[in-house]
Parts: structure tokens; sequence; C-alpha cells
């Protein structure tokens, strides 16, 4: 039994070995036995031997599972500096090491340049490494990619057990072979006994190549065995053959003069077995070890793939065998046609994928795939798939010039997409040499992920060849693809700090550095410390250390430690640092006490510029006006504990605006306030006798200073969380003025907010109805806007539980987005559009980034704090998403038809992506200054507006867009919502606009070109009123005409002009016609775009005087409604 390895092949398969005979063990035992028994215990040696049996087959035939199969990614094999040491055992072990018993190899295996001269391809004449073995390459099974065998002196070039290579191009080159023979003039055997399945590609020779493994290659191999389709050709190049004989000269024959000899090495052996169809045996090589094994099923089974002999008569294989087998079942398969699993071959891996969800929702029965085996969890080297159902040799790079596609980064074995594109942009290096001029390259690409070359797999840096500027680039690198050597440093290694993954071996050489630096450093294959010296204990984590063997091996030779020096006396971890450092400063701690914010270790968030978001983590960076070290309340510039620069009205700025002027401690004043200073100091009796009215003024100038952050004034300040709280006042505390708007739930009013013995200019937002569901929509309302922190999105600040509960929110005085561009659509610039498109996107990013999907996206739900700066409101029917869901649906409700997503109108699911739909529908608004979205249709109900979109028809392009700006909204219109950008997307693409706004909207400053095509049918006084650049104070004579040529813009659009009637007795009968009244339970378009109940069935009645004045508020901000068209006209 000891001996048993000698017995069985490598190849030997477990999966076989059912046919072995039971006496075959009892003889066995009772051979090893024998010798030490008598013929009074050979009756108890037998038994014994019969009682073993059963073990014995069992740990025999027991399949491996498929966790067992050692799978490596490539392997490249070359002599390496042979040339210098000259020391063959030495060669075999560093080649063996290599192949470490690799099994299953997920990539190609190239043998190259062993036993020649890399300078001349000359033969290296040691007989020691011609006659060296190659039975470390015995273990390999499968190769996924290619074998590639170029300049290989070696007397026999064996691969005992390889059975299938599948050529499966992972890197996409061209031309591609499986099996690639090259320039190998050198007398050498090829023997590949097992090898049963070439699944595709071609087999390629050529270069030069000696005669006796030409011939066999050419003659005496069936291919036609292996090939597994009619395409598979053996591609003959070869350019010369070196004849028998003195294989070191130059004699070189040609192609077609070769194989004529008759020699006995250019022939297989006599016991080999026959071709019929070519008349002659099939073999590698001459000699009892070179045959070819075969398959291939006679005539009567011509149907089978393969076949097998069962007890003399031939068998066909299972159809999921490749290559054949040992017996029947897929268990006996020697190679798999698709996948293995537990060493039984299936048509697929099982899998619990969610593709809704996109990932795997169970682990029960799931397993992953790496190349054509089914694992439960990945190997060594490999990482996991971010939709957990494969393993992968790199984890997919973002690809140059493609910002919308996120690569991904590993992290803890698990391939995670980016959050930006810039994270995983990738560099490949041209050499394995670091050198300046590399760094050069990628100081310019400023790429976080390097890739090694191809042609050597190695990033090699030595400090002593670098200049410093050269070691800083190193600090940016935080992937590397390929194996990394830092070598002859003396000093720190801080261009490691920021060092996360490396997928070769990481090795740090001759090296003297009082630490390692290697703070971020997560996975490698492994990581050797060889001659490093000059250590500081304290700056050395042991118990990290021994942490990070459970993931990789990590090696120390010659280590050394220094504790006498005066860097290591001194040396101490940070104050912060917990569990050890790996050196000096908060970022090389392992792990932090408090807070870690950007890889650092801090001890509260205004250390880290950063406000708390928590008791355990910090939110994002306090803004760039802040002053440093004093911290913020949040990520605005109002929300700054002190300004690094000045401070106006609350807001911290770069530079006061137009008309004030910064004191000494910086904040802004009005000039105009300060000439009154002084001239009140030669009229003191004068403003001695007005005190009163100053005082006055004083406090109004107070209440308005306040009014523009009131929620900073209603903050409790004895809260030591800084938790934002919802303000509740009584009716009493607030008053209404006037309306300023109406919405979906409510009417909006302007108003004052009794607080302190102060009156505050409010927004109040009164629900519509006393409904006790509406009641509650208010109250889920009132909860998401109280949280709600963002200079683009308006929070609530108080709430009036009244029988009409009352929402109340800082005063917006401009109004919506919908009525200012309707108002200034001759005076509204590319430049500011984008403004507003690119703060709509960060705003909802953010709220999406806090789970609320705000389902009522419009221009009218978009008010303005200044004409540069809008902000989000009128979250109507918005949600807070559980954590585990991603949609939710509608279960009735007023919904705005024209601005929702065909999801939402089919089936009611709402979700981030339904608010993409949305976005898409604001812009286009801005760039038709503030036209109805499908007016020229006359939809009237929900059926009438999915029946539209079902057909593939969307918004047209504005006049004012190019076909690129155009494209952007269309992406937001796409039917699938998986297929929609992000508002992350969004963002990134609004910044890209903004570079060049010429380029996506086409301004006229003349005027004569408007939204959709119309042309305005008034001359329109372009000019501002008041002349502060905000379009306030214009004449009545600018409205007007601004009314007329909206009204002219009906039926006129450049684009669709086809669409309306032009024959002026046709289009009276079509406006008598929509003007009546729709039957009972109809919907129709009200002005804010919601379908709602109509009052069929009565007739029309005349409108009172307030009905007329609705009426003509009405169609103002909607004069494409039908019932709008005829009344204006008379």
């Amino acid at each position: 039994l000891l001996n048993a390895s000698q017995i069985f092949p490598p190849a030997f398969n477990k999966s076989g070995a059912v046919q072995l005979k039971i006496y075959f063990f009892k003889h066995t035992v009772t051979k090893l036995t024998a010798a030490r028994s008598t013929d009074a215990t050979q009756a108890g040696t037998m038994l014994l031997a019969n009682a073993m049996t059963p073990l014995l087959l069992l740990l025999l035939i027991l399949p491996a599972r498929a966790t067992d199969l050692k799978i490596c990614k490539s392997i490249e094999l070359t002599q390496g500096n042979f040339e210098q040491h000259r020391n063959t055992g030495r060669l075999y072990r560093e080649l063996k090491a290599r192949v470490s018993n690799c099994q299953y190899i997920h990539g190609d295996l190239t043998i190259k340049n062993i036993g020649v001269n890399l300078m001349n391809e000359a033969p290296l004449l040691d007989t020691e490494v011609r006659n060296m073995s190659t039975d470390f390459l015995d273990s390999i099974e499968e190769i996924s990619g290619r074998l590639l065998v170029f300049r290989v002196n070696l007397r026999v070039l064996r691969l005992a057990s390889l059975r299938a290579i599948r050529g499966y191009n992972q890197l996409g080159e061209s031309p591609y072979y499986p099996l690639e023979i090259r320039q190998s003039p050198y007398p050498m055997q090829l023997q590949l006994p097992s090898l049963g399945a070439i699944l595709q590609g071609s087999v390629l020779l050529s270069g030069e190549l000696h005669e006796i493994l030409y011939c066999h290659l050419t003659r005496s191999v069936a291919w036609n065995e292996l090939f597994k389709s009619a395409s598979q050709r053996l591609q003959d190049r070869v350019t010369a053959v070196a004849p028998l004989g003195n294989y070191s000269s130059e004699v070189r024959l040609n192609t077609s003069d070769a194989c004529m000899s008759g020699d006995p090495q250019l022939n297989c052996h006599g016991s080999y077995k026959l071709d019929v169809d070519r008349g002659q045996r099939i073999c590698w090589s001459a000699g009892l070890n070179g045959c070819q094994s075969s398959s291939r099923c006679s005539s009567d089974h011509s149907g089978c793939g393969s076949c097998f002999q069962d007890a003399g008569r031939e068998a066909c294989c299972d159809s999921y065998c490749l290559g054949g087998c040992s017996s029947r079942g897929r268990s006996a398969c020697f190679s798999c046609r698709d996948v293995s699993r537990d060493g039984k071959c299936e048509n697929a891996c099982p899998t619990d994928y969610d593709p809704g969800k996109g990932v795997i929702v169970s682990r029960n029965d799931s397993t992953l795939q790496v190349g054509n085996i089914c694992v439960r969890t990945c190997p060594p080297g490999f990482q996991e798939s971010s939709d957990s159902r494969f393993c992968l040799s790199e984890c997919p790079v973002q690809v140059p010039g493609d910002d919308r596609r996120r690569g991904e980064l590993p992290v803890n074995g698990i391939c995670r997409p980016c959050e930006r594109a810039a994270d995983c942009r990738a560099c490949r290096l041209s050499a394995a040499i670091f050198t300046d001029a590399e760094a050069d390259r990628l100081r310019a690409d400023g790429c976080p992920v390097w890739q090694a070359s191809e042609l050597q797999p190695m990033l090699d840096v030595d400090p002593q060849r670098l200049s410093n500027a050269s070691l800083q680039v190193l600090g940016q690198l935080r992937y590397l693809y390929g194996n990394f050597v830092v070598k002859r440093v003396k000093g720190s290694l801080d261009f490691l700090t920021n060092l996360t993954f490396v997928s070769g071996n990481l090795g740090l050489m001759m090296t003297n550095t009082p630490y390692l630096g290697l703070a971020s450093l997560q996975s490698a294959k492994a990581v050797t410390l060889f001659r490093v010296s000059g250590l500081c204990q304290a700056w050395y984590p042991a118990e990290r250390i021994n942490k990070l063997r459970e993931r990789f091996e990590i090696s120390e030779i010659n280590v050394s430690f220094d504790n006498t020096s005066a860097e290591c006396v001194k040396a101490a971890c940070h104050p912060q640092c917990a569990g050890g450092c790996w050196g000096p400063g908060r970022r090389l701690c392992v792990a932090c006490l408090r807070y870690r914010v950007n890889d650092s270790c801090y001890a509260d968030c205004k250390e880290a510029h950063r406000f708390a978001w928590n008791a355990t983590a910090c939110g994002a960076a306090c803004h760039a006006e802040c002053k440093i070290g004093f911290g913020c309340s949040g990520p605005g510039p109002a929300d700054c504990v002190s300004c690094r620069r000045f401070n106006e009205s609350g807001v911290c700025v770069s530079e006061c605006s137009r008309g004030h002027r910064p004191d000494s401690n910086g904040r802004c004043y009005s000039v105009m306030v300060a000439v009154g200073i002084c001239l009140g100091v030669g009229l003191l009796l004068l403003l001695t006798a007005s005190l009163p009215l100053a005082v006055l003024y004083y406090r109004r100038r107070i209440t308005r200073y306040e009014a523009v952050d009131l929620d900073e004034y209603l903050r409790d300040a004895s809260n030591p969380s800084d938790m934002v709280k919802l303000l509740i006042v009584n009716d009493d505390d607030v008053s209404k003025q006037r309306v300023i708007g109406t919405g979906a739930f409510g009417t909006v009013f302007k108003g004052m907010l009794r607080s302190h013995g102060r009156e505050l200019p409010v927004a109040v937002k009164v629900l519509r109805g006393r409904s006790p569901k509406l009641g509650q929509e208010l109250l889920k309302e009132a909860g998401v806007l109280a949280r709600v922190r963002h200079p683009c999105c308006i929070r609530l600040v108080a709430l009036c539980l009244t029988q009409e509960p009352q929402l109340i929110t800082a005063l917006m005085p401009r109004g919506c987005l919908l009525d200012f561009v309707r108002e200034r659509r001759r005076r509204i610039g590319a430049n500011r559009m984008l403004h507003w498109a690119l703060q709509v996107a960060e705003g909802m990013a953010y709220l999406q980034s806090e789970g609320i999907v705000h389902r009522d996206l419009a221009a009218r739900n978009v008010l303005l704090q200044t004409p540069d700066q809008v902000r989000i409101t009128d979250f109507g029917l918005a949600r807070l998403l559980n954590i585990s869901e991603r949609d939710f649906a509608s279960r009735g409700g007023l919904l705005p038809m024209k601005w929702l997503g065909l999801e939402c109108i089919e089936s009611g699911l709402f979700s981030h992506q339904s608010d993409v739909w949305s976005y898409g529908v604001l812009l286009w608004e801005v760039c038709t200054f503030g036209e109805s979205p499908y007016c020229q249709y006359g939809i009237r109900s929900a059926e009438d507006m999915l029946g539209l979109l079902r057909k593939g028809i969307r918004l047209g392009q504005p006049d004012v867009c190019s076909v690129d700006f155009y494209n952007i909204l269309l992406s937001c219109w796409l039917p699938f919502p998986e297929s929609r950008p992000s508002f992350s997307d969004l963002t990134d693409t609004m910044k890209d606009c903004l570079k060049a706004p010429e380029k996506y909207i086409a301004y006229n400053a003349a005027g004569t070109r408007e939204a959709g095509g119309a042309t305005a049918a008034a001359s329109v006084n372009e000019s501002d009123g008041d002349g502060d650049g905000d379009g306030e104070g214009e004449t009545e004579t600018t409205m007007a005409a601004a009314v007329v040529a909206a009204d002219a813009d009906v039926g006129n659009n450049g684009d669709s002009a086809n669409a309306y009637i032009t024959d002026p007795v046709e289009k009276r009968a079509l406006l008598e016609l929509e003007l009546r009244d729709p039957p009972a339970g109809e919907q129709c378009d009200d002005d804010d775009g919601y379908l709602v109940p109509c009052s069929g069935g009565q007739p029309m009645q005349p409108m009172s005087q307030q009905q007329q004045q609705q009426h003509a508020a009405d169609c103002d901000s909607d004069p494409c409604a039908s019932s709008c068209l005829l009344p204006k006209r008379k």
C-alpha cells in the first residue's frame, strides 16, 4: 500500500477506481504481511485483508470535491537567472514552486526559455538541464486558456495528467491558439498522453522546430481525436526543420524534405493504437511513454461523443463528458463539457441568483463558478464577483473614457462597484522596472489601480534609482494586479501607506526602515520580509500581522529590530490609535479610538473638518468657506461655526456681495448703512429724535437676518447631539397673509410665525380637505422633511396640528421655477439653466442617499432662493423607504401623470429611477420656458397617458437644446428603470455640460428663438425694472407680453406642427368640443398636471367673479389647457 503511488499513474482518476478488483487489494495486503506470517496466522491475515478492503475502496473511489481541487491563475515557467548560477536542482525547485501542485489553471500555461541562451537562442549543452524531469507538471489536469511552448531545450516535456485544453481567450488576444509550439529547434519529445480534448481554436506550429518534434506533431498525432469542431485545424507555419544528429549545427531542412529518413525516433512504437482511417499508429513521441489516448467511438456508436471499454465491449460515455470517461455516469468523466461540481459533470453551477435584485438571495445550495469548476468559496487569489456568481482573476477595471460604467475594486475578497469613476481608473505599466519616466506618466493619469506589464507581471521599485517626486507617485497606488517588490530602501516607507490590494506577492527586501507603513493592506497572495532591519518595536503591530496571516502567508527572513536608535526610543503610536500602529501619525493606526475619516483617526469630527453624523461617525466635509478647526453643523456655508473669510447674513462667503464691505471681524455690512452712520455724526440731534424708528428698523433687520436660515434660529442650543427638532406651534402663532401658490395637497400662504416675541416671515402650507388619510400623509411628509439637510432642499421647520394641518417652512419669496422661466423666458441664459439642472440633480442625489423617493418632481415644486440658487420642495407623496426595499407601490391619491414614468402608471411602482423620469420632464420644462408637457395630445385620463407612452412617444426636442442635451433627456425616459442614469450620474453629466454650456443650450440673445420653436407674438421689454438683475420690478407691459407670447405659442410648435389643426373652422369646432363637460367619472387635467375627477353630466355654469379670477390664474400657469384656449381668445 505504501507503494501505491508507484502503481497508479499521476493522472489516476478516483472516479474510475470503482473498476478495480477487490482481490487486488487482498493480494497487496497479503503480500505485505506474508513475510511475517506463519501458517497459524495466515487465516487471520486474510481476515484482516478482507476487513480492510471496503475501507480502502471507500478512500479511493470517494470523488474529490470541487473545493479540494487546487485552482491557479496563469503560470509562466522560465529558467530565470539559471545562466548565472547553473544549478539544475535550484531551477527544478523554482519551477516546482511556481506550479505548486496546481490542478486547474484558470488562464494560460507558458513554458519558455528553458535550456537556451537568451542572447542568441543557442542551446545550453548542460546534460543535467536537458535531462531535468518535468514531473512537477504532472498535477495539471486542465488548462482553461492555452498551452504555449517556446524555445524549450529539454529531452522530454511531459504533462502526464493534462486531459483538456479549453482555449478560452481571456485577454482578447488575436490571433489566439489553444496549443502553440514555436521556435524550438532542439531534439525534444512532447508527451501529452492523457490529453483528450482541445475544445476550441486551432493548433499552431511556427518558427523552427526539430525534426523529432515536427514529424510527430504533423504525422503521428491524430488531431481529429482532440478537435471538437469542424473549424479546428493544425496550422503548419514552420519555416525550417533542424535535422537529426548534431542539433547545435545551423543545418536546416525544408518541411517537405523532413520526416523521410525512416529513423525509429520519427515513428510510433509498434504497440500503439492503429488509426484505421490513416493506416498508421498514433502517438506523441517514440518509445513506451509517448502514447496518445483515444476515446473515439467506432462506427457502431457514431452518435456518441466518446466511448470506453466495458468488459471488452465499447460503450458510450455520458453526454456531459469531454475527452472520454472511465465508466458510465457523469462522475466518471475525464473532463466536463460544461462545468464540474463535486467531481460530477453538470450543465451549470447551481445558484439562487435573483436577476431583479442582482444578488444571490440564498446560499443553501448555491455555488460560485471559476472557469468550468463550481466551488463554494473562491480559491486564494480570486475575487468574488459583485453579483456573487463567479470567481474572477481580477475585478473589472474602469474603462478609460467610459465614466457611466463603473469599475469594481476588491474589498475583502469581493468585487465592489466604485462610488466614483476616478476611484477605479486603471493604468497598465509599460515595464517591470519602475522609472522616473513611468512615474511622470502615472502622475498625469492619476490612476489608483495599476496593472503590471503583461510580458513581466511585476512592479520592481528601487528608491535609489528614483527621485523623491517619483516616490510620491507611488503613494497614489491602492490596487496592484501583479507582483510588487520593493528593495534597498533606507528610510521611510510612507509611499506604501495607501496600498490596499496586491494580486500577487509583495516583497520588502534589503531595507532599513523604522516602520513598514502597511496600514491599508487588506489582501495579497503572500508577503515576504527579507533582510529588513532598523524596525522599531512600538511601530510593529504584531497582533495585526498575525490576523493578516489568517488571510495570506507572511514570511519573515532576517528581520531585526533596533530599539536603541533615537527614533525608536521616542517611537509611540498616535493617541487616537487603537490596537497598535504601522508607524507614526494618525494615518498609520490599526484601528481608531473614536472617528475614522479618510483613513485617519480623530478625536472628534470638528478636528476632521466635518460635522457629526452620529455618536460614531462623521458626516460630509464642512463647506470650503468654513474655518478649519472650528467645525460645522452641516455641509452648507450657513452651517459653519466660524467663517474662513467673510460672513454675510449668517452665510460664509468668499467675498461680500455688491454694495457690502467687510468689517474688521469679517462680517459684511451694507455700504449704505456705513454712509448713513458717517452722516449721522453731523445729524446727532436728528438721530436722537428718531431713535425709536431706528430701533424698529434695527429689529426688522435682525428679523430678516434670522429668517434667512429659520431652522438655525429655532434650533435648541441645549441639545448636545445637535439633533434637528420639529417645532409644534398653535394656530395663534401663525398668521396667513396671502395665497402664493396651490399644489396637489393644499394651498401655500405667505405668513408670519410668532416666536419669542418676534415675527418671522415663513411659508405656510395648509392641507386641502379634512380626510384622516390626508392627515397621515402630512405627518409622514413632516417626518421626512424634518430630516432633510441640504442646500438644494427645503427643510421643514414647524408643524401646526389643526383640523386642517399646516406645514411651516422658510419663505422663498421669488416663487417657483415654473413661474420664473415663464415670466423671464427671454432673459435666461444657458449657464443659468445648467446650474439649475445641476442643483436639482445634487438635491435629488442627496434625497436618494437618504432613501427618500420624491414622486412629484416638477418645475412647480422647485423654488428659487436667489436667481442662481434653487431648492426642492413639496414632498407631497414622499415616503421613506425601508432598508430592504427598492420600490414601493402607490395605493391611490392624486398622481402627476405627465411627469410619471411608464412603470408608475402601469403598476403604481415608484422608485428613485421614476424620479429620474420626472427630472427629465423638469429639464424639458426649463428648456421650453414653462410649456405644459404633452399639451398637444389632449391627455384626459391615465389610460390616455399610458397608451401614449407605450407607443414610444416622448416629449420633443426643445429648440434651445442640442442633440447631445436632448439625448440626456431621452436617457431619463427609457422604458426600463434600471436603464436610466442615477442622480449621481446626472450630477456628473451636468458638471460636464457646464464646462461648455453653449454646446448644449443654444441661446439667442435677440430672443427670436423661443422654446418649442414658437415665436413671440409681441415685443417684450427685456429690461429689469429695478435693475437688480433678478427680474423683479418688471412693467405690466412685460408681464402681459409674456402671457401673449405663451398664448401665441399654442399650436405653433416647430417640432410637431403637423399635430395641430390649422383651419380656423376646424379649430373652433375642436375647441367647443373640448369645452363640453366630460361624462361623470372621467378625469381632467388641472393646472398642476394632475388628473382629478370631473363633475361630469352637468352643463357649464356661469363663473362668479372669484371663479373668474381663479380661472385667469390657472390659465396663466397652464395656457395649453383646453379650458383656457377659447375664453382667452374672447
